[in-house]
């Protein structure tokens, strides 16, 4: 059991934490790109078609979960529809730092991805080049990330939520820099060490949480952060451990979209006031930005137009479920009014 689990009397098996994490997400974003929406009921053929789209291959068999979880407090039951408890919405919360749904979302992405020709065309043609993308970075924002770390064979480089660390190869091979790429996901990982293995020493990946990062202070010249601080329980917290683990002269290459639901929030949307920067002032963090949002737009629309034009290549190779994972997730942000979201390049420097 790990630390994040030591107020749960007892440990979970895997098929309770399934469970709670769905109950917990059912009525969310993840829920409407399965088909759902705040207003679903949280019964057991609901629960388990988002079960079967969020975590896939790695689902197992909830029929004794239900009755444990509602014998323990954890779930009630009522009129065919469960619900978490107080207790436990608190266990959903605990486990979710060490075992998010991110990670079943993920382990399936990078274990269908790797293998589809379709999808490495897909990243062709959106993104510039195949690096396995998930985000939003392509090559041109890329480079604007090197030319801003201005990287050198001499330097150590932390690049956290690093995926199957194709980009992060794709930096060190421009750069020359040495880079540790930190994953939540063993599937990830373990692509991208078998695919460096003739750069180790040079390139080294290992499965590791952002939320509790595992380095000596003062380790590394420069951090990268793609599209990954979304993803951390506490964004202060992880920007505090990756302020210590940079040397005094280092440098972070932070890439960040801020969303709003009300525009009278507009004023979020500024470079000084997003959600990141808020907590790089607090920090005492010095930064510059670069204004990527109409960039993000047409990405956006371009992913939707091309995936479209790849379907039939999904569907000859068996694949249809990637394809509709990446099209749900672009048609929902292709037709987010563009006013209420901004992004961009944090470069942080001392």
């Amino acid at each position: 059991m790990t630390d994040s689990q030591d107020n749960l009397p007892r440990e979970l098996t895997e098929a309770e934490k399934q469970l709670l994490i769905a109950a917990g997400w059912l009525r969310s974003r993840y829920g409407l790109m399965a088909g759902m929406d705040a207003a679903s009921k949280l019964g057991r053929e609901n629960l388990e078609a988002f079960g079967r789209v969020w975590i896939g291959k790695y689902l197992v068999d909830w029929s004794d979960a239900y009755r444990s979880l509602v014998s323990d407090g954890y779930l009630a039951h009522h009129d065919g529809e469960f619900s978490l408890t107080t207790e436990g919405n608190a266990a959903r919360k605990a486990l979710e730092v060490d075992t998010p749904l991110w990670l079943y979302e993920y382990d399936n992405f990078f274990s269908d991805a790797e293998q589809s020709h379709a999808h490495a065309l897909f990243c062709e043609r959106v993104y510039g080049k195949n690096l396995c993308q998930h985000g939003l970075a392509d090559v041109s924002q890329l480079d604007k990330l090197l030319e801003a770390l201005r990287l050198t064979g001499g330097d150590s480089v932390l690049d956290i939520g690093c995926g199957n660390g194709r980009i992060t190869e794709h930096l060190h091979d421009l750069t020359g820099a040495s880079f540790t790429g930190v994953d939540i996901s063993a599937e990830a990982i373990a692509q991208a060490r078998a695919r460096t293995a003739a750069k180790r020493g040079r390139l080294t990946f290992k499965v590791g949480n952002m939320n509790r990062l595992d380095f000596e202070p003062q380790t590394f010249d420069a951090v990268v952060a793609i599209d990954t601080l979304y993803y951390v329980d506490d964004p202060a917290e992880t920007l505090r451990q990756l302020a210590l683990v940079l040397k005094p002269t280092g440098h972070m290459g932070l890439f960040y979209t801020q969303w709003i639901n009300d525009p009278a929030d507009r004023a979020q949307l500024l470079p000084a006031n997003t959600s990141l920067a808020v907590l790089l002032k607090k920090h005492h963090l010095q930064f510059t930005s670069i204004d990527l949002t109409e960039p993000e737009a047409e990405h956006w629309r371009k992913k939707l137009a091309v995936l479209e034009q790849l379907k039939p290549e999904f569907e000859r190779e068996g694949n249809l479920g990637l394809y509709h994972y990446r099209h749900s997730e672009a048609s929902r942000y292709a037709n987010w009014d563009s006013r209420r979201r901004s992004r961009h390049l944090y470069h942080v420097h001392s």
